[in-house]
C-alpha cells in the first residue's frame, strides 16, 4: 500500500506502528522489509511515543546524507521540539541536547570537522609515527586480552563481547585521548546508557561530558602527543568545553561501532556454512570486515535529520521540521543496493553507507577500521572458535541506533599462546614490545588496575 506525495501529510496524523519491538530487536531485517512492502522507501513509525520518518531506500538514504543544505542536523530545526511537544523525559532527547560535530550544521560544522580531522590526521596516516605507535599498541592490547581470558589454558569459554570487544576500544581510547588514569569502565557503561536511551541516559551524558571536559582541562596543563593535546593546539582555538564535547562524541562512536563491529565480524564467520566460513577465513581480514559493514553494520540507524522545507521523499511529502531517521541497515537491504541472490554487493562493494556519506561521513573511519581488523585478525590467528548458543538464541541489545549483542559466549581453543600475561591487579603494565625502528619511542604504559580487575571478575565468573 503506497500513499501519494501530491499533498503535504501530517506525520502525527498517520497511524504508525512502534519501531522498538521484540521483532525489531531480534529480526530487524524482517521489520525493514515489512515496512518497505507497506510504505515504500520511507515509512512513518513511532519511536518511543514520537512519530518519525524512517528512511529505508538506498537512494533515499544517500539523498538525505549527501544534501546538507536540505537536511539539517541541529535540533533547533525540529518542529515538535520548538513547539514544546517532545516529552522532557523522552529517552533520546539527552543525546541531542549537547552541541558537537554529530549534530551541527553549516559553517559551525565545517569549522569543527576541520579541527577534528586535523587532530586525528597523524593517527590515521600510515606514514606517521603516531599511527604506527597506536596500531602497535592496539595489537599488543589484543594479544594481552586473549592471553588474559585464556589464563594459561588450551580451551574454554569466553564472552567475547565483555572480555575482549568492549575492552579493546576502551584501551585504544585511553591511549588516543591521553587519559592520565583508566576511566574506561565507567565511560563505556555510560556510552551504552546514552545510546540505548534508557531512563538514566541524561545522567550518563552528563557524566561522559564531565569526564572528557576534565581531561581537556588537564591536558591544557599537561600536554602530550595525543588527540586531546592536538585539539587544544588547533587554530582558531576550541574551548575546553568544546573539546570535551568532541571527545564525548568520539567515545560514543568508538565504543559502539568498534566493539560491535568486532563481534559481528566473528559472528559472520562462525554462523556461516562450512564453505562460506572457509571462504571468509581464506580472504583478507579487511574484506571480512567490509562484508560485515554491509551485511551487519553496527550502526544501523543514523542520528536525526530535519528537512529545511516541505520536501517530497519516497511516497510521502515531509513537512519542514519533521524527524527523519536514515537507516543504513535498511538501505543495505534494499534490492537496489543488493539484489536478491547477488553476492558481489555483500562481499566487495565500497558503496556501503556504514560510515555515512557526504559532509557528515565519519572522520575517524580509518582509525576504527584499523582497530577492528587488528582485533579480528588477532582472534583468528590465535584461537579457533565455536558458537556457545544457537544463532537464533543470541541476546541482541534493544537499541534504535546500534546492532550488537549484549553478550557473545563462544568456546575457544588456543592455536598459540605467545603473548605475555598483562599486569596483575594494581600493578603497572610491562614494558611495551619494541616499536618499528623508524617510529618514536612509545609512551610508557599507565596503570590499568580498574580495567584488569573488571576483566578478572568476568573470568572468575
Amino acid at each position: 500500500m503506497h500513499f501519494p506525495a501530491s499533498a503535504p501529510s501530517e506525520l502525527e496524523s498517520l497511524a504508525v506502528e512502534p519501531l522498538m519491538t521484540r521483532d525489531f530487536e531480534t529480526r530487524p531485517a524482517a521489520v525493514y522489509a515489512r515496512l518497505r512492502a507497506r510504505y515504500g522507501p520511507v515509512a512513518p513509525v513511532d519511536l518511543h511515543g514520537v512519530p518519525v520518518w524512517l528512511v529505508l531506500g538506498y537512494r533515499e538514504v544517500r539523498e538525505v546524507l549527501r544534501d546538507e543544505s536540505a537536511w539539517k542536523k541541529d535540533v533547533q530545526h525540529w518542529r515538535w521540539l520548538s513547539e514544546g511537544r517532545v516529552p522532557s523525559d523522552w529517552p533520546h532527547l539527552p543525546g541531542y541536547q549537547v552541541s558537537h560535530l554529530l549534530v551541527q550544521d553549516d559553517q559551525r560544522h565545517k569549522a569543527t570537522r576541520a579541527a577534528v580531522e586535523e587532530a586525528l590526521a597523524p593517527f590515521q596516516d600510515s606514514d606517521a609515527p603516531q599511527s604506527w605507535e597506536l596500531a602497535n599498541a592496539v595489537s599488543r592490547h589484543a594479544d594481552e586480552l586473549i592471553t588474559f581470558f585464556a589464563d594459561g589454558g588450551d580451551s574454554g569459554w569466553v564472552d567475547l563481547g565483555a572480555q575482549f570487544a568492549r575492552a579493546l576500544p576502551l584501551m585504544a581510547v585511553n591511549r588516543l585521548f591521553g587519559f592520565p588514569v583508566d576511566q574506561g569502565d565507567d565511560v563505556f557503561m555510560d556510552s551504552w546508557r546514552m545510546v540505548d536511551g534508557g531512563p538514566d541516559a541524561g545522567a550518563a551524558v552528563g557524566r561522559l561530558v564531565a569526564a572528557t571536559t576534565e581531561l581537556a582541562a588537564y591536558k591544557r596543563q599537561n600536554p602530550g602527543d595525543d588527540l586531546t593535546t592536538r585539539l587544544l593546539a588547533i587554530e582558531p582555538p576550541l574551548t575546553v568545553e568544546q573539546i570535551g564535547l568532541e571527545l564525548y562524541a568520539i567515545i560514543v562512536i568508538m565504543s559502539e561501532l568498534v566493539s560491535h563491529a568486532i563481534t559481528n565480524s566473528v559472528l559472520e564467520v562462525l554462523a556461516g556454512e562450512a564453505g562460506t566460513r572457509a571462504g571468509l577465513m581464506a580472504g583478507p581480514v579487511e574484506e571480512l570486515v567490509n562484508r560485515v559493514h554491509i551485511a551487519s553494520p553496527p550502526w544501523v540507524n543514523l542520528t536525526f535529520r530535519f528537512p529545511a522545507v516541505d520536501t517530497d521523499l519516497g511516497d510521502f511529502r515531509l513537512a519542514a521540521g519533521d524527524v527523519v531517521v536514515p537507516s543504513i541497515a535498511a538501505a543495505h537491504g534494499d534490492p537496489m543496493f543488493a539484489p536478491p541472490g547477488s553476492q558481489d554487493a555483500s562481499v566487495s562493494s565500497r558503496a556501503h553507507l556504514a560510515w555515512g556519506a557526504g559532509a557528515h561521513q565519519c572522520p575517524g573511519r580509518g582509525l576504527a577500521d584499523m582497530i577492528v581488523t587488528t582485533a579480528v585478525g588477532k582472534l583468528f590467528e590465535r584461537c579457533d572458535f565455536e558458537l556457545g548458543l544457537p544463532v537464533d538464541q543470541l541476546p541482541w541489545r534493544s537499541s534504535t541506533y546500534v546492532r550488537g549483542m549484549k553478550s557473545f559466549p563462544v568456546r575457544y581453543r588456543m592455536r598459540t599462546r605467545q603473548a605475555p600475561l598483562p599486569p596483575a591487579a594494581g600493578a603497572t603494565a610491562p614494558a611495551p614490545l619494541p616499536e618499528p625502528a623508524a617510529s618514536a619511542p612509545a609512551e610508557p604504559e599507565r596503570p590499568r588496575s580498574a580495567l584488569w580487575r573488571f576483566l578478572a571478575s568476568l573470568r572468575r565468573g
